[in-house]
This record gives structure tokens, C-alpha cells and sequence, in this order.
């Protein structure tokens, strides 16, 4: 998996603010799915407001697609992009065994937070036609020492550096293995629906019964993971009964 795919059109950029922000930007100029790679990015955006910080040896990149389909159908990328994470975490060294997706777009190294995953929509206004934004953020050589205070004691981050060394793969040849990957599970969606990515997904993912803890509506529940719905929101068995949650910060605990 050497070369750039041919469903992309890459735009490299040495300084962005966001990566995320200039996909937008670029949005109904010609259609044409593209990937905005940036070696610096100033203002990242992370998940729920808030800021992702990123070193010039990590990676951030923006993929921006063109996918028809309502608001559950585009939120459905969210476990398309984390099964592509995962895959190009493998084919740059890592072993299945030490990587773990957690809802809703998390995937972790030995537990710990190694990326992060932001999908914004974009409406044309003329058209009323929609795009995607699928911004990817990985720690390859580096990592925050400040981070958000919630998950600072719950889900410490990593790098691929920590484990891979001098293997590690440079911020452009992971470029092409998110590329192909994300090109790929974007393939499978369409040709099989969501079924198939979600138990893709559930594969990798905590086992049945996993103890886990969510920030919900402002409040911490406790419960058991209990899968997830066509819609991509995630079930946790509490107390005997089923929760739907939406959005939310997930925990793991033992």
C-alpha cells in the first residue's frame, strides 16, 4: 500500500489553521472528493468544541466527500472512519491485539487515545446538496501533555511512537494508509449498508458486557456496553434496562 488512491484528490498544505476549516472552505468548488493535508495545523478542532493539539510530526488531514444520503447515513462515517484508523494502524506495525475501537469514534492503543476523528457536514445553500468533512487527527511521534481535565484521569493519550520506535511511519505514509483504508470501508458501506460496518465495528470493539461509565446529559452512569443501533448510538445496560445514548464521553473501567 504504497501509492496515493486514485478516488482522492490530495491538497498539501505546509500551514493551516484547520484542516477541517479549509475542507469547508473547498466544499461544491468541483465535487471531487479531496484530501486536505496540512504539516502544521494552529487551531485543530476536536470533538464536542474542543481543541485538538497536534505536533508537526503528527498527522492531521481532512477528507471531504460527497455521499448522498440523510443525517444517520453521514454520522455512520464516523465507525467507517475508525474502521480505516484501525486498519492503517496495522498495516504501520501495530498488533490487532493492542488496538480497541470505543464509541463513538475513538480507536485506542493498549487503551490509550492515539487519535481523533471530527466529522462536520457542509450545506450548499443553492444546491441544498450536502458534504462531509472527515477531519483525522493521529499522535505519531508525539502527544499533549495537557489535556481535557475529565479525560486526563480517565483516558491517557499515546503515540505510535511509543510502541513502533524508529519504525514509526512518517505523517505521509500514514497519509496513504488512511487514504486507501478509508477508501476501502467507504466501498463496503455502500455495497452493503450499515449492518456490515457495524459488525465490523463490534468486532474490534469492547466485548459485550464491558463495565463502562458515560458522561450523559450532565450526569455519570454506570453500565454494561450493550452494542449499537442502526442509528450509531450506543447501548449500555443499566440496572436492568436499556439506555440509548446519542452523545456523550464514554469511560472504561474494570
Amino acid at each position: 500500500m504504497e501509492t496515493w488512491p486514485k478516488n482522492f484528490k490530495l491538497i498539501q498544505y505546509n500551514e493551516l489553521d484547520s484542516t477541517n476549516s479549509e475542507a469547508k472552505r473547498l466544499a461544491f468548488k468541483d465535487e471531487i472528493n479531496t484530501c486536505v493535508f496540512s504539516r502544521i495545523q494552529t487551531n485543530g478542532k476536536g470533538s464536542r468544541g474542543r481543541k485538538w493539539i497536534s505536533g508537526s510530526k503528527n498527522l492531521t488531514a481532512s477528507f471531504l466527500i460527497y455521499p448522498s444520503g440523510n443525517f444517520i447515513e453521514f454520522s455512520h462515517r464516523t465507525f467507517v472512519a475508525s474502521l480505516a484508523l484501525f486498519d492503517s494502524f496495522v498495516y504501520a506495525g501495530i498488533k490487532n491485539k493492542d488496538l480497541t475501537l470505543k464509541w463513538p469514534n475513538d480507536v485506542l492503543l493498549k487503551q490509550r487515545k492515539v487519535s481523533g476523528i471530527l466529522l462536520e457536514s457542509v450545506v450548499n445553500k443553492n444546491s441544498k446538496k450536502s458534504a462531509l468533512v472527515i477531519g483525522i487527527g493521529v499522535n505519531l511521534y508525539s502527544y499533549p501533555n495537557k489535556i481535557n481535565k475529565l479525560n486526563s484521569s480517565k483516558i491517557k493519550p499515546t503515540s505510535l511512537f511509543s510502541i513502533l520506535g524508529q519504525k514509526t511511519p512518517s505523517p505521509d505514509q500514514m497519509l496513504i494508509y488512511i487514504a486507501n483504508s478509508l477508501q476501502f470501508w467507504e466501498k463496503k458501506y455502500i455495497e452493503h449498508g450499515f449492518g456490515y460496518i457495524k459488525n465490523a465495528w463490534l468486532n474490534f470493539s469492547h466485548t459485550i458486557g464491558k463495565k463502562l461509565e458515560v458522561e450523559f446529559k450532565g450526569k455519570m452512569l454506570k453500565g454494561s456496553f450493550f452494542g449499537i443501533n442502526d442509528n450509531g448510538s450506543l447501548n449500555i445496560l443499566v440496572e436492568k434496562r436499556i439506555v440509548e445514548i446519542n452523545v456523550g464521553d464514554v469511560f472504561i473501567y474494570n
